[in-house]
């Protein structure tokens, strides 16, 4: 609804303004994160609320003033059609994810039992109880400079509208970005690419449901929950680019409008995570190319002085732009040692899997691709809007280098993405979808000329049968959809739903919490004062308590960067009683209590934590609960 508020308030007419809104609600709650604190006003939705008027307020005003210089060009309203294609294929899309990833999920509490999970619900109760939920103070949280937090802004504020518990706000809030975000900025990006037509609308919106590798693959692997909401808001970005270039079908804007629209929608997928403004950079570089390469050829031969000049002035700002890319590529990486993935299957499966749509050994999506390769054979034969292909082509060369090509250029080209193929197989679906679509859209008219022309030769009949062909038309297009759907959906994407059902499995064997672990997560708040400290192994699932309690834990990230006090703690507290110097350290953080979930974990093996770990007999520590035989929460009486 911000973001609704936010287009109508720049003038974006028709359905682009509902299809644009979640980018713009991510980019205002993205500033206004970084603005709040230093006017030291809390995150809370009455907050973002305010600010998200008063930043539209200020578009407003901006686009006021803009347009009594640059006036908007004529605006011809959506096609009646098309609105009624995409009211009921959104809504159908929206059904469709939202019940796979209902399905994968299983319960509105379960949480996804994979290590990134301990840091991504701790940061969420951290933002509420701060009232900040900046990426300077998400970082501070875990000892870093920053971190991309728009997912967690996001989430906390479904936490703190609805009273719902972190694992449920958390569950909610990716289910809207699934069904929600995704299919609305999909389509926005679709229209662009292949205008506003019925059947491409209809297209992309069975196509949108379909696709393994998002939003399923960033729910499964990881989780990469900030890598979720930046890949949703990538295509309205995208779609917002390629408008402001001029490349795009639709209406476009003055060009000043155009391009701050763009700036808008960089600090959405910037704060929602990084990479993904590198991958809106590269895919929307092929466009740039190709006006440049148009640009240049209209100057050739450049036989006069301002042609030559103009010609050397392209050269420059060719020259200047291939250099800062350069430069922002190389420092939009992280550290060489924190990443090491390398790669996970062979070149030519690698290959195979871009063009089936089946990436990282997932089910190929027959129909999805089948459509693709007829897209791209359309743009190859017509020769027109080829930097869609080039969009494609930078996709799938990313992905081949990171899963099918342990070679020298893999580490500059997929440094961003921390060499994961994985994240770069979630990317791949924004670059199908357009190729995939204008192919559906190719196929169909084909089709449709054949048996349009057939039929003319074969009818001999009068107006008697004319007057019920629009019924069995409808008839037959809507049995063709749902026999589409049932294509697309039965097999491949109910393979990706149960493997992503086991990330999300709770049982007494689940690497991160258990049943009874989580039972006693619940009554935490019950049974620790406020200001206590729970110590425990964080990669047990022990950390969590915080996020399930609101009770201060002594590590709240697996990787947090801790001092010597901690270090001291972890090592040494079982035996507090016999080396009277841990207490010093105990007394200094507060740590009253111990949570022993026992060594099954989520990392394997850690050094550091024995004063941790088998304390059934410390005479440091009191049993107070526990929840079956694992799950067992302790007072440290050695030192208090």
């Amino acid at each position: 609804m911000p973001g609704l508020v936010f287009s109508l308030a720049v003038r974006i007419r028709g359905l682009a303004s509902l299809l644009l809104a979640p980018v713009f609600s991510v980019a205002m709650a993205s500033v206004l994160s970084l603005v709040l604190p230093i006017l030291h006003v809390s995150w809370t939705p009455a907050s973002f609320g305010v600010g998200a008027l008063v930043i539209s307020a200020i578009a407003f005003g901006i686009k006021k003033a803009l347009s009594r210089k640059w006036p908007e060009p004529a605006w011809q309203a959506d096609r009646k059609p098309v609105v009624i294609a995409s009211a009921v294929g959104l809504v159908g899309a929206a059904a469709l994810i939202a019940l796979q990833m209902g399905t994968a999920f299983q319960t509105p509490e379960n949480i996804s039992q994979t290590f990134d999970n301990v840091f991504h619900l701790n940061a969420v109760r951290w933002a509420i109880d701060s009232g900040n939920a900046s990426p300077l103070n998400l970082g501070a949280f875990t000892g870093i400079s920053a971190y991309p937090s728009a997912w967690h802004t996001m989430t906390s504020l479904v936490a703190i509208a609805s009273g719902a518990s972190i694992p449920v706000a958390v569950n909610v809030t990716n289910i809207a970005i699934g069904a929600i975000v995704w299919p609305l900025g999909c389509l926005y990006l679709v229209q662009r690419m292949a205008g506003q037509r019925v059947v491409s609308t209809v297209m992309a919106l069975i196509f949108i449901p379909a696709f393994t590798g998002f939003p399923l693959l960033m729910v499964d692997w990881g989780v990469l929950y900030p890598n979720l909401l930046s890949i949703a808001l990538l295509p309205a970005a995208m779609g917002l680019a390629f408008s402001a270039l001029g490349v795009a079908k639709g209406h476009r804007p003055s060009t000043p409008v155009a391009w701050l629209l763009v700036l808008v929608s960089v600090p959405a997928v910037a704060v929602s995570h990084p990479s993904t403004l590198m991958a809106l950079v590269v895919f929307v570089l092929p466009a740039v190319l190709f006006i440049g390469y148009g640009r240049a050829v209209q100057m050739l031969p450049a036989n006069t002085p301002e042609r030559r000049r103009r010609l050397w002035t392209l050269i420059a700002v060719a020259v200047a732009g291939a250099v800062v890319l350069a430069i922002v590529w190389r420092t939009f990486r992280p550290p060489a040692g924190a990443a090491s993935w390398g790669a996970v299957e062979s070149a030519p499966q690698a290959i195979g899997e871009i063009l089936l749509g089946g990436a990282m050994g997932r089910p190929a999506a027959a129909i999805v691709a089948l459509c693709m390769i007829a897209g791209i054979y359309r743009l190859l034969a017509t020769r027109r809007q080829l930097w869609i292909l080039g969009t494609f082509l930078v996709a799938g060369v990313l992905f081949f280098y990171a899963a099918g090509l342990d070679f020298s250029p893999r580490w500059f080209l997929t440094g961003v993405w921390y060499y994961d193929s994985n994240r770069l197989a979630a990317l791949l679906p924004v670059a199908m979808i357009g190729p995939a679509v204008i192919g559906a859209s190719y196929l169909w008219d084909a089709a449709h000329r054949r048996t349009t022309a057939k039929r003319m030769r074969a009818s001999s009949q009068g107006p008697a049968l004319a007057a019920v062909r629009p019924r069995r038309r409808v008839t037959a297009y809507t049995a063709g959809i749902l026999v589409l759907v049932l294509a697309t959906q039965m097999g491949v994407m109910t393979w990706a739903v149960e493997r992503a059902h086991w990330a999300y499995s709770t049982t007494a064997a689940s690497p991160l919490l258990t049943p009874d672990e989580t039972a006693l997560l619940n009554r935490l708040a019950d049974e620790v004062e406020p200001g206590a400290v729970i110590a425990g192994l964080p990669s047990s699932g022990a950390a969590l308590a915080y996020a399930f309690s609101g009770r201060e834990v002594l590590q709240p990230h697996i990787l947090t960067t801790h001092g010597d006090d901690v270090d001291i703690i972890n090592a040494g507290l079982k035996s507090a009683k016999e080396f009277p110097w841990v207490c010093d350290s105990v007394r200094k953080l507060n740590v009253k209590y111990l949570l022993d979930f026992g060594t099954r974990t989520v990392t394997g093996t850690m050094p550091g934590y024995g004063g941790l770990l088998d304390v059934s007999s410390s005479p440091a520590l009191e049993l107070i609960d526990h929840e079956g035989g694992a799950a067992k929460f302790y007072k440290v009486t050695a030192c208090w």
